[in-house]
């Protein structure tokens, strides 16, 4: 099967859905597909390559052509809720020149495929919600720190998207998500129960099912995690590991109060665990705690050797589409404390595969912390059923569903 992948980023750039996305594209190419991902281009990749057998196609948008700055971030070309002139003509090129059967969109960069879908270029079309960008302009369903009580209501959406984006900005992008009905998606994912439960709230063709096909990781993770030497960064004594951006939305915060207290209260014989952070460093960082070890810029195998090595992972988000990161740490065997929140909450059953907490609850935190510290039976347990629950989330396991959604829209 030829399948052609629409995402408005792609490797090198790094994050969760980028990385979902590289992790399928390589595993069909890998099970006989020919796979093609168009993506925007960016200053440091302009141009088309071939990455580990996936055929990469980078196109021009107004963003990063006539507007560049409409990017918050250069880095990172941004796609409205509405078809780009200059994408939607590469992406018709490409369907003329290519013999596809199938279009995959990822996220708003399925805008501009859709006004093709029923044109003599279109073709069958699967879409998968990654966030809750169908419903929320903001991608999150988050509200004064806290989830969406009201559902999406242009009077409600303008202002609460006004912070993120700016008035103006945020006027076009909900206005033009608002008048969508999506007419064009054939078949439509969402990669977890908490995003498909919020595509109920978005506008939907009537009677599109919506499947849960879970985000994934590579195969192997767990031996990565094992065979990697330990980085020589790490503390010499027991450490608890966060990876993620190191902002609010994540939890830093939280986590960095209720360490605060782990240490002030803690009675051992020997010192405190360490508190290790793992990312990208944001304008809204908190003050780093004294002791707290924070790096930037890890090889990946050295992540997986840092959650192998832990006492303790810790995702403490306020909001969370999926979470691989957490699939990342179950999969080294380490115990992992979660907020109970979006994708978290279903992964992560609660004393069984890890242990959940309130989001944004510090002295939740601190006594999860605890418990995991002081009870290495518990501590046992969870790496053991967290494991096995991680493995739901590999290639081998996932991609199989893929390519059943691909065969009946085909």
């Amino acid at each position: 099967m030829r399948i052609l992948h629409l995402a408005n980023l792609y490797a090198p750039v790094i994050g969760g859905l980028e990385r979902s996305i590289a992790t399928s594209s390589e595993e069909l190419v890998r099970r006989g597909h020919e796979v093609t991902v168009l993506t925007l281009a960016t200053a440091k990749a302009a141009g088309p390559e071939t990455r580990n057998g996936v055929r990469v196609l980078r196109v021009r948008s107004i963003a990063n052509t006539v507007l560049p700055g409409l990017n918050q971030d250069p880095g990172k070309p941004f796609h409205p809720t509405a078809p780009d002139p200059l994408t939607l003509a590469d992406i018709r090129r490409e369907l003329r020149t290519g013999r596809y059967d199938v279009v995959h969109s990822h996220d708003w960069l399925m805008y501009s495929y859709l006004p093709l879908r029923f044109g003599p270029d279109g073709l069958p079309h699967v879409h998968t919600a990654h966030d809750f960008g169908l419903a929320c302009v903001k991608k999150t369903f988050a509200r004064d720190g806290g989830g969406c009580t009201t559902g999406p209501r242009l009077s409600r959406c303008l202002p609460c998207a006004s912070s993120q984006y700016g008035r103006p900005r945020a006027a076009v992008l909900t206005a033009a998500l608002r008048a969508h009905r999506h007419r064009g998606i054939d078949a439509l994912t969402a990669i977890s129960p908490s995003v498909a439960r919020a595509l109920e709230q978005a506008k939907l063709p009537e009677g599109l099912p919506v499947r849960v096909v879970s985000s994934l990781v590579p195969d192997g993770l767990d031996e990565l995690a094992r065979a990697t030497e330990r980085p020589d960064w790490l503390p010499d004594r027991p450490y608890l590991l966060f990876v993620g951006a190191l902002g609010p939305h994540k939890g830093v915060d939280v986590l960095f109060t209720a360490y605060r207290k782990l240490v002030a209260q803690w009675r051992g014989s020997a010192p405190a665990p360490a508190l290790v952070c793992v990312g990208t460093p944001r304008s809204d960082t908190p003050p780093i705690p004294p002791g707290v070890l924070v790096r930037h810029d890890v090889p990946h195998a050295q992540v997986m050797a840092a959650w192998h090595g832990a006492a303790a992972g810790v995702v403490p988000s306020l909001n969370e589409a999926m979470g691989q990161v957490a699939v990342e740490a179950l999969l080294a065997r380490t115990p992992v404390i979660a907020s109970r929140v979006g994708g978290l909450a279903d992964m992560i059953r609660d004393g069984e595969s890890g242990l959940h907490i309130p989001p944004g609850d510090a002295d939740a935190l601190h006594a999860a912390l605890s418990r995991v510290l002081t009870d290495p039976a518990l501590a046992d347990r969870l790496r053991a059923a967290g494991y096995r629950r991680g493995l739901d989330f590999t290639a081998a396991r996932v991609v199989p569903q893929i390519e059943e959604v691909y065969r009946a829209v085909a």
